[in-house]
């Protein structure tokens, strides 16, 4: 497995991003957080390995619980403010620098949690079964992955209010390449986890609404500017920002409510297994 371009570009400009943008990406995530806990179900005393724990949201949550969290990640700058951040929110809490497809924990976990962590392996199945060796027989599995790019609004939006001024719509990746999108077949999920030896796979469908961080309009189409799949397309063809940020500005004055909050629908698989 050689997952070197996720490992370098989550330690480049793009771990930079979320890192300063840490607390409002939490906030925003939240919801699907809560709903991997729901699924996973932590006791007090259990070792949880959370995969892609980024600023470690989900680890401290878990550790809430009485559990002994472990947050595995490939971004550097990601793991340092989660180190950072456990020294007030969750002191019992470890975080490691590792590709969670190669590390091992010296103590096989009793349950493997992520909010959207899991998407990135270059062979998800040889990840997962990996993953799964780490585990006690009988632990648990549980994450939250997106659904296609087509039911995320939160996503798309941004990506057709500039159309106009990329130079060519973003192709999408073949299924099953490494990025956010990856695991948006139920199929492919249930293939990838029965291939790495995990059974009673279950896939439940979360539908709702997240709410874009932003003060205001302005501060919105900078967020969709800077995170997401349009900041990456952006990149790559060297489109003018400023004219995309205004067609984002219309469009987030347009959609945004009573109170000024942007909120756009949010299409997420709930998945669970058993080591």
């Amino acid at each position: 497995m050689d997952n070197s371009a996720q490992i370098d570009y989550w330690n480049g400009a793009a771990g930079e991003k979320w890192v300063r943008d840490a607390d409002r990406l939490d906030r925003m995530l939240q919801p699907f957080a809560e709903a991997v806990l729901a699924a996973a179900k932590p006791v007090a005393g259990e070792r949880i390995i959370d995969i892609g724990c980024g600023a470690g949201a989900l680890s401290f949550a878990a550790s809430e619980a009485g559990a002994l969290t472990t947050g595995v990640d490939v971004s550097e700058p990601l793991i340092a403010i989660a180190r950072r951040r456990a020294e007030q929110r969750a002191p019992a809490a470890q975080f490691v620098v590792a590709d969670a497809s190669a590390w091992a924990p010296d103590t096989k976990a009793d349950l493997v949690v992520s909010r959207f962590g899991v998407m990135f392996f270059a062979d998800p199945a040889k990840a997962f079964a990996s993953i799964r060796k780490g585990t006690k027989p009988g632990g648990r599995l549980a994450f939250a992955c997106w659904r296609p790019l087509a039911e995320n609004d939160w996503a798309l939006m941004p990506i057709v209010a500039a159309l106009p001024f990329l130079k060519e719509p973003p192709a999408p990746p073949p299924p099953g390449t490494p990025g956010p999108f990856a695991f948006g077949s139920r199929d492919f999920v249930s293939d990838v986890l029965a291939q790495a030896g995990w059974s009673a796979v279950r896939i439940t469908p979360w539908d709702g609404t997240i709410e874009l961080p932003g003060a205001n309009p302005e501060d919105t189409a900078d967020f969709m500017l800077e995170i997401g799949p349009l900041s990456r397309a952006i990149a790559e063809q060297g489109v003018d920002r400023a004219k995309v940020k205004d067609a984002l500005v219309s469009q987030v004055r347009r959609l945004a409510g009573a109170e000024g909050r942007t909120h756009l629908k949010a299409a997420v698989w709930i998945v669970e297994a058993t080591a």
